[in-house]
């Protein structure tokens, strides 16, 4: 994948860059207001950070996959049907992990600098923890063990991520018929709201059919508040990148947002009332 997709590496970041620009210049015309310059700072400041940790994990991550494909004696052979397989099977497995980063604590440290953002738009999709790599590839060892083709997990899964980017937008409506199938910018800004009706909703990547099937769909019905229900954490990347593992080794008491009987909880903390910790 990287001898694939190394060369034109420069040419997806300028492609990016173009449509985060395109976005900015629609957003300060229609007086939008999606784009704060601290929290766009420290977006991308978080998402250089990532760029740079999937450099130092990947071979862990090719590593833990190699491992569990090479248990197996039989394996999937490299066509068109089987990657269809993969993606499909990649898209599954993702929903679960994204469900669980929500309602397991554990998980939450890792996702929670995602929901951290106040506004919604394409630099916010890359507000992934630096070390989300750890935790990944262990979703992913039931396909490997399926016998799928571990090049055609990463890729997948790449693919997957690529796609959410564009569903960070205000700038996209609804898509009529679209919504019964895909997830969409409507369904992702659902997922980011901290609206009481939104929370724990649409945990879907690339099809939100995982979502109708396993009773977590939402449609957008009302306007979206973006955040933490505890409200603004931080413009500083390290902290943002560490506040949820702070909040996991935090005592209960002292953990802000901590008490079920407040309104101002964070969203994980509302999923802790049926966590699995």
């Amino acid at each position: 994948m990287k001898n694939h997709i190394g060369p034109y590496r420069i040419y997806i970041l300028l492609f990016l860059f173009v449509l985060i620009l395109a976005e900015i210049i629609w957003s300060w015309k229609k007086e939008k207001g999606t784009y704060d310059v601290k929290e766009t700072f420290s977006n991308l400041a978080i998402f250089a950070g990532f760029q740079f940790s999937k450099f130092i994990f990947a071979g862990y991550q090719l590593t833990i996959l190699g491992f569990f494909a090479n248990l197996i004696p039989v394996k999937l052979p490299h066509n068109a049907w089987v990657f269809g397989l993969t993606f499909i099977t990649a898209d599954f497995i993702y929903y679960w992990f994204h469900r669980f980063s929500h309602i397991w604590k554990p998980l939450w440290a890792f996702h929670l600098v995602h929901h951290s953002a106040m506004h919604m738009n394409l630099t916010a999709a890359y507000r992934l923890n630096w070390f989300s790599a750890i935790v990944s590839p262990l979703f992913f060892i039931p396909a490997a063990l399926f016998g799928l083709p571990t090049d055609f997990i990463v890729i997948s899964y790449a693919l997957n991520l690529t796609y959410q980017f564009f569903l960070h937008t205000e700038a996209v409506g609804k898509l009529g018929l679209v919504e019964h199938v895909m997830d969409t910018p409507s369904s992702h800004r659902v997922h980011h709201g901290s609206n009481p009706i939104y929370i724990d909703k649409n945990f879907g990547g690339v099809l939100i059919i995982w979502d109708k099937l396993f009773g977590t769909y939402q449609p957008e019905t009302e306007k979206v508040r973006y955040g933490l229900t505890t409200g603004f954490l931080s413009y500083n990347p390290f902290r943002l990148v560490a506040q949820g593992f702070i909040n996991w080794f935090k005592p209960r008491s002292s953990t802000p947002g901590n008490n079920s009987s407040t309104p101002n909880l964070s969203v994980s903390t509302k999923k802790q009332k049926h966590a699995l910790n």
